[in-house]
Order: structure tokens, then sequence, then C-alpha cells
């Protein structure tokens, strides 16, 4: 008795250690499949996206002349909005509410909300900011950069083509396939993910140098870097143009001064490299000097700023500038100039040091330390 009991459970013993591969292999295999990633299938709005994506297909003349160009409008832009909140809502994006989505639009593009927004035009549905001077002819052409803010799904896009991003499965049926660096800007930008930095920074840097450069956008030092590395790497005719990204004047012509920007300058200088302080140095010249060889992508400095806001400029250079020269040009004397920029400028400006005097330094704790040791009393 006690033999064969025995033997029926060596038997069941080993009929489960020969079962636990397969039970593991299964499992395993359950796991993977269940992190593969789902292509979803939409019905929403089918037809209305069929119709613009076959209108969108004559945005450009045919060959032969058979059918008339058409105009992508304002209705395009609506039609695309619902699936692109679809599409990012299945790559994880979070819609923020509406006050902090506005929150952050703010802080990125300026207040574009504002009625009357001179780069920016406000739609029922969304709002477009211009890439560059306002070009309404311009606004849904597929070759122009402008950024869509959606107002109400809280996501913003370049101009939306359906065929970029809808494929229809059937006549009924479509999946959304969004480009990832669309993605990835939302993601970075309105829901602060490190990871999708790291992917713009390696596949969509144009954008991120527009951030600083047209709007301003200098709070993420790795953006920093790439905008101001590009004016590190120009020429001497062109590297005052470093100023145009410091000193800009917006499209209601106010003076705004990207300090953080300066700052980058101030930390990236050395003795052997200051080629982006002598670009300043340029710039604040050509304030007073419409011959220059400098060439500038803008306006000329010395045709775009009031005297006022010239004196201004050369106290926001100097205060990083000189304190630079004094402290630097004794370990590589040959490769700096004569006189720091204040000196040379003096001449230049005969009511410049008492301009700045009278404006308290605009608070300028360098140039405060630069100038009251000099002056008579």
């Amino acid at each position: 008795m006690y033999k064969h009991t025995f033997t029926g459970i060596v038997a069941m013993v080993l009929a489960c250690v020969g079962c636990h591969p397969q039970e593991s292999n299964t499992k395993q295999a359950a796991q993977t499949d269940s992190v593969k990633p789902i292509e979803n299938v939409y019905t929403m709005n089918a037809a209305l996206l069929k119709k613009h994506k076959e209108l969108q297909m004559r945005l450009e003349a045919s060959e032969d002349g058979s059918y008339p160009i058409y105009k992508y409008t304002e209705t395009d832009v609506n039609v695309a909005l619902p699936a692109i909140a679809e599409g990012l809502k299945a790559q994880h994006f979070v819609q923020l509410s509406d006050d902090a989505f506005k929150a952050k639009i703010r802080s990125i593009f300026g207040d574009v909300f504002e009625s009357g927004s001179c780069d920016a035009k406000k739609h029922e549905q969304f709002i477009t900011l211009f890439d560059g001077k306002k070009k309404e002819d311009e606004e849904y052409w597929y070759t122009v950069d402008n950024i869509f803010v959606s107002t109400g799904y809280h996501f913003i896009t370049h101009v939306p083509l359906v065929g970029d991003f809808i494929e229809f499965t059937d006549s009924a049926h479509y999946k959304i396939q969004l480009l990832p660096s669309m993605v990835s800007r939302n993601k970075y930008l309105l829901n602060d993910s490190k990871a999708d930095l790291a992917i713009l920074l390696a596949n969509d840097s144009v954008f991120l140098k527009r951030l600083v450069k047209q709007y301003g956008y200098t709070k993420e030092p790795r953006i920093n870097d790439l905008a101001m590395n590009d004016y590190a790497r120009m020429d001497d005719n062109h590297i005052g143009t470093v100023g145009e990204a410091i000193f800009v004047k917006d499209c209601k012509g106010k003076m705004l001064i990207r300090e953080e920007l300066l700052t980058w300058i101030k930390d990236h200088t050395t003795a052997e490299d200051h080629r982006l302080l002598d670009g300043l140095n340029w710039y604040a010249s050509a304030l007073y000097d419409n011959s220059g060889s400098t060439e500038f992508t803008r306006q000329k400095p010395f045709e775009l700023w009031s005297l006022e806001e010239k004196r201004k400029i050369v106290a926001y250079v100097a205060n990083i500038y000189v304190p630079l020269f004094h402290a630097l040009v004794p370990k590589n004397p040959a490769t700096w100039p004569a006189g720091t920029i204040l000196e040379n400028l003096f001449l230049e400006d005969k009511g410049l040091r008492d301009y700045l005097i009278q404006q308290q330094y605009f608070g300028l704790p360098e140039l405060r330390k630069e100038i009251e040791p000099s002056i008579v009393k």
C-alpha cells in the first residue's frame, strides 16, 4: 500500500515539474503581450476627416490643371483639433485645466490671450502664433512653421494636415499617428516631461532654438545652450547678431531684455574664449555706428533704438562686460581690445555717463561699481 502511494506522489511531482516551464512561458508571453502598444481605431468625425483629407490633397495645382487649388481655412484646423486631442491622449498626454493651460502658454509664448495681441491671431477654437512677422496670407501655409494653440483641447500643433496623422483602415474607421516631435513638444512644454525634452534636444532642435530666439523662453539651460552655441559658431561679421536675441523690441515697440542670456554669456566667457562677449561689444558699438561691417538679420541697431534705449542697452552690456574685462585681460591680453566698452562709448556719447547716473545705473551693481569711483565729488 505504501509503495503504491509513494509511487503516485513521485509521479505527480514529476508531472508538476514538467508543467512549470510551460506555465512560466505562457505567463511571460502574456506579460509581453500586455506591454505591446495598442493601436486604437476611431470613428469620430470619420466622414468629415475623410472629406478634408481629400480636399487637402489639392493644396497644390495638378500638372494638367484638372482640379482647382483648394484653399486651407480655419475650418480645416477645427476639423483636425478633436482628432489630435485623441491622439495625444493615447500617447499619455495629460490635458491641463483652462487656468493651468493659459499660465503655461503665457510662460512660454507671452500673453497671446490678450485682446489685440499683434503677433497672434485669435479664432473661436484656436490662436495662431506667427513664425516671425505676422503675415495673414501665410497663416495656413504648410511650409511656414506657425504654431496653433488649441484653446478648447489645450495643446499646440503645427498646421494640421489630415493626411499627416490620419490613416483610414476603411471608409468609416481610422488610426491616429501623430508625429513624435509634436507629441514631445506638448508633453515637455505642458506636462514637464524631461524624457520628452531629451527627444526634442535630439530631434527637434530648430523648434527649441526658436523658443529662445523668438519667444524668449530661457528657463531650460540645455535649450539655452543650443541657441547660444549657434551664435558662438558664427563668423566675425555675424556674431554681433547675438545682441538681437537679447535686446528685443516686441511688435508693440516695447523693449525686452533677456537677462538670462546675458548671464549665459557671462558664465561661458573665459580669457581664451570671449567671442560672444565680443559680439555684445560689437552690438553696443553698432548702436552708435551705422557703417559697421556686422550684418544684422533685422533692422540695424543704430536705426532700431531711441537714444535712451541705446543707453540702457549699453548699461546692461557693460554690467557683465566690464568686470570680465578687468578679470580676464591680464590672463591673455593679446586677444582683447585696448579699452572697455564704457571707455569707448563715453567718447562716442557725451551724455551717456550722466544719463546712467541719473537712472541710478538701472539697478545694475557692477555698472555702479565701475562708474561711481570715477565721479569727482
